[in-house]
């Protein structure tokens, strides 16, 4: 049941969860002797409709590093899994950048493995046709365990290349992005000027077959200006100090040069709910 409920965690679509919940029921039909193979079947085509969504075919296709290596032009497995780990960004790059790569390959080695599990008990032998319930319960335990270590080394290995491309982005460097003219600021008095803004948090939320997203949140801290240019002059202006939190999202597009290549900003989201209290 652990492993019934973990499972159930990992799964992302109604489709998946519909699969999964029909796969357990195969399993529980006592009174069918193919009911190891084909609880299999169904646990290996849950992994595939898995992979085929974390990678699409027209994700995979864009990225750099891929080649036709199919008769039809679609990916292969190793590059569903290679794509579910580092998106476009090629290995040439990972290298340069000081990633390991050998590690990399291994980690697909792995999934390629856990894949291979599921394989193992669709096929109809005698070994495993009619055989006793105990021993249907410890090896369907081993088929639900492929399936989690599966999704547990792709997501892992992703969340440590994400990690590492995060050290390689300068506070610095993101400050000066978003030091940059917020809209919704321009509500709150005639005239403001940006005096600096403040990263407090950023990290890679992303990586697609073209772009490394980084979610970023943090201060701008503002001048609002108040009075005309004559009460300026005369001493009755307003200067006010002000800081109010931000997020946004940094889209940089996947090249050698990250993180100075080309980049896109997303809409700033700035709170000013505090002004207004």
């Amino acid at each position: 049941m652990e492993n019934q409920e973990k499972i159930k965690e990992l799964l992302t679509t109604d489709f998946e969860r519909e699969l999964f919940s029909a796969s357990i029921d195969t399993l529980n039909d006592t009174t069918n002797k193919l009911r190891l193979n084909n609880f299999a079947y169904s646990i290996r085509e849950l992994s595939r409709h898995f992979l085929h969504n974390l990678s699409p075919d027209d994700n995979v296709k864009a990225c750099a590093w891929f080649k036709k290596e199919t008769a039809d032009g679609n990916p292969t497995r190793h590059q569903r899994i290679k794509y579910a780990i580092q998106g476009g960004i090629t290995d040439e790059s990972l290298s340069d950048w000081g990633f390991d790569t050998e590690a990399l390959s291994e980690i697909i080695g792995e999934v390629k493995s856990a894949i291979s599990i599921l394989n193992k008990y669709t096929h109809v032998n005698p070994e495993v046709f009619g055989m006793a319930d105990k021993d249907i319960e410890d090896l369907s335990q081993d088929v639900l365990q492929a399936f989690i270590n599966l999704v547990d080394t792709i997501e892992a290995y992703r969340n440590d290349l994400k990690q590492f491309l995060d050290g390689h982005i300068d506070d610095h460097m993101l400050s000066s992005i978003v030091n940059n003219f917020f809209q919704n600021v321009d509500m709150l008095a005639p005239h403001h000027y940006v005096d600096y803004s403040e990263v407090s948090d950023y990290h890679i939320i992303e990586i697609n077959s073209t772009e490394i997203i980084v979610e970023v949140s943090g201060n701008l801290n503002v001048t609002l200006e108040y009075g005309s240019s004559k009460e300026r002059r005369e001493g009755d202006g307003l200067d006010l100090h002000e800081s109010f939190p931000f997020d946004t999202a940094i889209r940089y597009v996947i090249s050698p040069e990250f993180p100075f290549s080309k980049y896109t900003i997303d809409d700033y989201d700035v709170d000013t709910s505090s002004w207004y209290e």
